[in-house]
């Protein structure tokens, strides 16, 4: 995977799959420690952390969803 700022946008580039997918900044944060290392409620306090009160409750929980459905993450 390729994970890279483009402009104001994040994007992670599948080279298997051939897809880009645009994140946005809760995302994008995500997966910046997506590496098998925090569970989700250390990823959650990570996020809260970073957005203070324009953290929204879900954020963490849709990220993840949206990079398992896509075939992102890896269980290991």
């Amino acid at each position: 995977m390729a994970f890279r700022r483009v402009g104001e946008d994040w994007v992670l580039f599948d080279p298997v799959a051939q897809r880009v997918e645009v994140l946005d900044a809760t995302a994008a944060l995500v997966w910046s420690h997506c590496s098998g290392e925090m569970d989700v409620g250390a990823l959650r306090a990570e996020v809260r952390r970073a957005f203070g009160a324009a953290f929204r409750e879900g954020s963490v929980t849709e990220a993840l969803e949206t990079f398992r459905v896509a075939g992102l993450l890896r269980a290991e």
